[in-house]
């Protein structure tokens, strides 16, 4: 359920009324949508630029609400469902050439995480992610050399750190493999999966509803003898953030907690944490440019430096720190202190090839 003071609002928010709309959508059977057309209209260029157009339409297809705008939802459930197989043909392809050059890759997010959803114009997706040992890398890159994958974003990662606290090694460790057409595919453990959905979301600021229902779709289609344990992890703050994003998808989409540790968290979520999303929910998103524009084009770079002020969410997490009821305004100075220190040296190295060149 969405919070009090926002569902008895007499004017809703646009990123309100996203969360109404995608409440439940997930789901083989999502609940009956409590909009007008006129309202879902207003807020379908943001559902289509967030990529929940699909979800949005599996929400109101069974609905009366038509329109050529409402139309425009059902136009993305197709062509995700297109992508979606040409996609799944060429993560086999992928797949296949790598385990012919002796590499057993863990395909993360994309097609791993899609296949939480009953259909597939669903959940969009389009790059391929794989986690390698560093020692196939080379292997990986020269089986895909030359190939139609030259052209097509294959990201082959050596490393879990943009990922997860844990380990490469843990992380295959606890993968699962799953047939895919013709090949077998090594996927992240569920437990594995759900704690990355969670912590990825809150790290880019909670800005993509379609993450939060990825999160939603996974805690309720987990198995049985599914391990909160291994979910949650050894550290307390990390199993914090995990909870705040369960009590999230609760609180926001209807998602289903009650038999899980995040249960009585998603009753008391920080004052700040819903609010901050609805804000983010409810505006175009709009791609952060490289700060090397402070270098090219100066006064063009402090016009881009708000944007670069971090919100609530993104501010805590870059700062490692807790989801409580104290101000954020001290975590959003110390995060831009600290992009601040890493991106200096950058200013002052792009500086001074500019000037090698006059």
């Amino acid at each position: 359920m969405i919070t009090s003071a926002v569902a008895t609002s007499s004017v809703k928010s646009s990123g309100a009324w996203v969360a109404t709309v995608l409440k439940g959508s997930w789901r083989s059977c999502p609940p009956d949508i409590d909009v007008s057309a006129d309202e879902l209209k207003q807020i379908i260029p943001l559902l289509l630029s967030s990529g929940a157009g699909g979800l949005a339409w599996w929400r109101v297809r069974q609905s009366d609400l038509r329109s050529p705008e409402i139309f425009k939802l059902q136009q993305a459930y197709r062509q995700h469902s297109i992508y979606s197989a040409i996609h799944e043909q060429r993560i086999q392809r992928v797949i296949g050439l790598l385990h012919s050059a002796g590499v057993v890759p863990l395909l993360v997010k994309g097609w791993a995480v899609a296949r939480l959803y009953p259909e597939a114009g669903m959940r969009p997706y389009g790059d391929i992610d794989l986690c390698l040992h560093p020692h196939h890398h080379r292997a990986a890159l020269a089986a895909l050399k030359g190939t139609e994958f030259d052209n097509i974003t294959v990201d082959l990662h050596v490393s879990s750190k943009k990922l997860d606290d844990c380990s490469l090694e843990e992380l295959f460790e606890r993968s699962n493999t799953v047939k895919f057409g013709d090949v077998e595919v090594r996927v992240l453990g569920l437990e594995d999966q759900l704690r990355i959905l969670s912590v990825h979301f809150l790290r880019h600021g909670a800005w993509r509803p379609l993450w939060l229902c990825d999160i939603a779709a996974a805690v309720e289609s987990r198995p049985l003898g599914f391990d909160w344990d291994r979910c949650l992890g050894r550290n307390c703050r990390r199993a914090g953030w995990v909870a705040c994003a369960i009590g999230l998808a609760h609180q926001l989409l209807g998602a289903k907690i009650d038999d899980t540790p995040a249960a009585e968290r998603g009753k008391h979520l920080p004052t700040w944490l819903v609010p901050t999303v609805l804000r983010e929910w409810g505006k175009q998103y709009r791609h952060r440019i490289h700060m090397e524009l402070f270098v090219r084009q100066p006064l063009n770079g402090l016009k881009e430096l708000p944007h670069h002020w971090p919100n609530a969410i993104e501010a805590t997490i870059n700062v490692r720190g807790p989801f409580n009821a104290l101000p954020r305004l001290p975590f959003q100075i110390g995060d831009s202190f600290l992009r601040a220190a890493r991106f200096l040296p950058q200013i002052l190295s792009a500086s001074r090839k500019s000037q090698q060149l006059f």
